[in-house]
């Protein structure tokens, strides 16, 4: 597997970076614009066996002829590389584009599309394609009939010719001679970059080597005595240049029950809710309600940062743009929005971490997650609508995708649509209705009542065990078969570390955390004997779905917060 850590170039080689990204941007978006940005390129790199970047470099024709300056051969490389990625970034939307085109009349995709479109994909013969990825499809093909009255010939037609930033990528950069080189000694990392002296050299004396050099910590220096260090990438970042530098570390061995997954349920007013399911023997956990502490912090942030926007707007309706007044609040709205930035990532990055120690604890497969795409959501604005904005935009499923592949586990999506409608005990169609008391039918409510067997439970956990259901059926929610629910036990809250903990900040591991090795039984159609991270179960005789009894927080168990990354880390040094 692989790690990465971040190293913020200092600023005196800023304009080095500069030059050398300038020249990326430059090259790449003239070959996608003049001559790859076409559907049959995107196919054959997608096809191409062997390394991406040699669909270019071994070509009928050298796209850099008649470009003046001097570049050596390596650093093209790189910038073929980074077309070639751009390229396979769009492989899966022009199969998806494909399948929507050959499916659906040549009209706008409502209601009889959506369900042809819904029939092929549940066919045998039916190609694999994300069903997200399906959804942004549709959208863009909705969009562009909405503007034009038809459907585009091909797939670049409906997607304009991206404009790549200047990431370097240096993968590429092999043989006797580099461009770039990696050493770490005597506790430094020592990063000699290649760089022109201007944006028009003539040969290679134009260009010179950039020996930077960076502490590193123990932790990274154990880090690479376990693994081997790859090739780094050169990007901007809010640091200015940064270089990502890979670092490939043994594989870990997870324990996994075949046919048992964490299925999710992604909330609109709390962060998830997860429940364990397996094939055969249906739901094996109580759920867990992930609901983290600093989401009314986000909210809070998020307000001030709008109120100050508000008052900017009145300046600048006043004539005010260039007053110190105007200078000093957009200083202080970039640096609220900062702050919202930093604490949605620490957020996402602990709900992730935290999905994915459940997994671990309940030794699942799969992490199986709705498509956001279709996400539902109440007509409402506010801290709720801004909840949607902030859960429901892939950052969340990206973060918890990582992390589980970091571990073994893999992660998977399934169509939403009516997860929350279906009885999962009888299999019936059920009704959202207000409030347990309360059984008024509510499109939004927050309560499930079947009333054909009469279960009952929170509209999400009800979600969260349909997911897992659809998963491991699949097929239509209204073909899955029931599952042996738990009638018993409370719900889990999850609690995650304050600020001031060992939480993980961003995709760099930031300490090594140890965790005991868990041993946990195969489930047998009852709840297993659980680990010390698992929930004590209390018996009653509820039909609630397990959240009946529960009165608060304090009900459940914690389950390791730390990092993913950082246990992974201390493992594969451990097993050095």
């Amino acid at each position: 597997m692989q790690l990465t850590e971040q190293f913020h170039i200092p600023r005196e080689y800023h304009n080095a970076c500069d030059r050398l990204t300038t020249f990326v941007e430059r090259h790449t978006q003239r070959f996608l614009r003049e001559k790859y940005w076409t559907d049959c390129h995107i196919k054959a790199v997608d096809n191409h066996v062997g390394q991406s970047y040699t669909y270019i470099r071994d070509g009928d024709t050298d796209p850099f002829e008649g470009v003046d300056e001097y570049l050596y051969s390596r650093f093209k490389r790189c910038v073929y590389h980074r077309v070639t990625s751009t390229l396979e970034a769009h492989a899966d939307e022009l199969r998806a584009f494909e399948f929507v085109v050959e499916t659906v009349t040549e009209r706008k995709i409502k209601q009889i599309g959506w369900r042809r479109l819904r029939d092929r994909l549940f066919s045998d013969d039916s190609p694999y394609i994300q069903w997200a990825v399906l959804e942004s499809v549709v959208e863009q093909l909705n969009n562009y009939y909405d503007r034009h009255g038809r459907f585009p010939d091909d797939y670049t037609d409906m997607v304009g010719c991206p404009e790549p930033n200047g990431t370097l990528p240096y993968a590429p950069d092999t043989g006797d001679y580099h461009i770039h080189e990696v050493t770490v000694r005597d506790g430094r990392l020592s990063i000699t970059l290649n760089a022109p002296d201007s944006l028009s050299p003539e040969s290679y004396h134009d260009w010179t080597d950039h020996e930077i050099n960076f502490p590193v910590h123990t932790q990274f220096q154990q880090m690479i005595s376990a693994g081997e260090v790859g090739a780094p990438t050169l990007h901007e970042s809010d640091h200015g240049y940064t270089l990502d530098l890979p670092v490939s570390v043994p594989e870990q061995d997870t324990n996994t029950v075949s046919d048992r997954v964490l299925s999710v349920d992604l909330g609109v007013k709390k962060q998830a809710t997860a429940v364990v399911i397996e094939d055969g023997e249906g739901q094996i956990s109580p759920p867990e309600i992930v609901d983290h502490s600093a989401k009314d912090k986000l909210f809070r942030l998020n307000t001030e940062a709008e109120s100050i926007n508000d008052r900017l707007a009145e300046l600048r309706r006043q004539g005010k743009a260039h007053t110190d007044r105007f200078a000093h609040l957009q200083s202080e709205y970039e640096q609220v929005r900062r702050k919202e930035c930093r604490l949605r990532e620490q957020i996402q990055h602990d709900v992730a971490n935290q999905l994915v120690w459940t997994a671990l604890q309940y030794q699942c497969e799969t992490i199986v997650f709705e498509s956001l795409g279709q996400m539902e959501s109440p007509d409402v604005t506010g801290s709720l609508a801004r909840s949607i904005s902030t859960w429901a935009r892939g950052n969340l499923l990206d973060r918890a995708d990582y992390k589980a592949e970091l571990v073994g586990i893999e992660t998977a999506t399934v169509n939403p649509w009516m997860t929350s409608r279906y009885c999962p005990r009888c299999g019936e169609r059920g009704e959202t209705v207000t409030a347990p008391d309360d059984h008024t039918e509510c499109r939004h409510g927050g309560h499930f009542h079947c009333p054909h067997c009469g279960y009952e439970c929170d509209r999400d956990v009800v979600g969260a065990i349909n997911v897992g259901r659809k998963y491991l059926s699949d097929s239509r929610m209204e073909a899955v078969k029931p599952v042996a629910y738990m009638e018993t036990g409370n719900a889990v809250h999850a609690s995650f570390p304050s600020p001031a903990d060992n939480g993980e900040t961003g995709a760099r591991s930031t300490g090594v955390q140890s965790t005991a090795t868990q041993e946990q039984d195969t489930a047998s159609g009852c709840q297993p004997r659980l680990t010390q991270y698992c929930p004590t179960v209390r018996s009653g005789e509820s039909d609630m779905g397990g959240l009946h009894q529960n009165h608060g927080s304090n009900t459940g168990r914690q389950l390791p917060s730390g990092s993913v990354t950082t246990h992974v880390l201390a493992s594969a040094i451990e097993s050095d």
